[in-house]
Order: C-alpha cells, then sequence, then structure tokens
C-alpha cells in the first residue's frame, strides 16, 4: 500500500485555506477603517508598528476664542451677553477693546476672531466706527493660529 494513500486528505487545500485567511483579513481590515473613519478618530502607527486610534478632538469655536484671547489680550475679561449662554466675548475692563468670534470658514472650517476698538463719533446717538487691531484664523483641529493680514 501506498504510503500517500493512508494519509488523510484536509477537507480544503492549502490554496483555498490561504485564501479564506486573507479575505477574513481584508474584511477585518476594511470594518476598522470604516469604524475608525466614520467615528472622528485617525490611526496613529507607533514605533512598533502597531495601528492604534486616536480620537481628534475638535475645538469648539468658544475654546479656540480662549486661545487667541491667551495669546493676544491676557487682560481682557469675559462677557457673556445672556446668562447661561454659552456664547461670550472679551472686554478690555477699562476701554472699548473687544475681541470676538466672527464667523466659521464653509471651506476649511477655521474659525475667524476680531480683535478691535470701538470709538464713539457722537456721544449723544453713540455712533461711532471700529478700528481693528487683528484678524485672527484659528484651525480647530490643531489649535494653531495666523494673524490675518
Amino acid at each position: 500500500m501506498d504510503v500517500y494513500a493512508r494519509v488523510k486528505k484536509a477537507p480544503y487545500s492549502y490554496s483555498r485555506l490561504d485564501e479564506e485567511i486573507f479575505m477574513r483579513r481584508i474584511i477585518i481590515l476594511l470594518a476598522l477603517i470604516l469604524f475608525f473613519f466614520t467615528n472622528n478618530t485617525k490611526l496613529s502607527i507607533d514605533a512598533d508598528k502597531s495601528i492604534t486610534p486616536d480620537i481628534v478632538n475638535i475645538l469648539e469655536p468658544m475654546e479656540a476664542l480662549d486661545i487667541v484671547k491667551e495669546a493676544y489680550a491676557t487682560n481682557f475679561t469675559k462677557v457673556s451677553p445672556e446668562e447661561k449662554s454659552k456664547e461670550y466675548f472679551y472686554k478690555l475692563d477699562y476701554a472699548d477693546y473687544y475681541l470676538v468670534y466672527e464667523d466659521t470658514d464653509d471651506t476649511t472650517g477655521y474659525y475667524l476672531f476680531h480683535l478691535y476698538e470701538f470709538v464713539v463719533d457722537d456721544i449723544d446717538t453713540g455712533v461711532g466706527h471700529t478700528v481693528t487691531y487683528g484678524w485672527y484664523w484659528v484651525n480647530p483641529y490643531t489649535g494653531d493660529i495666523w494673524q490675518y493680514p
């Protein structure tokens, strides 16, 4: 009797088994990619080549305003127009200097802030004009500040 005849054949050939393992790995990889990118996470590769998710912390406009205040208007005081309001601005106590959130850029998502002084032209009516000291963009993903020229 032939030696090879006594060996039971595996239900799957090696090529079929290898193909199934490969497909399972592809499916797991696709599922991980889908999970990470739909949950505001990013992948980082550590020194040992393992992939770990990092939660992306996106700043809110008021958090970005606080960053600009610390960089350009440290002696300003927070002012909230309404009690229990989430929105606020900063004002210099002894003058009409303001630091305010203006807008969010539709394309980049960056926040725009305005540092200015309000100068009263007519005391009776309160009509006046502004003197701009700076426009600042803040990247909500990194917290980086750019002064607008």
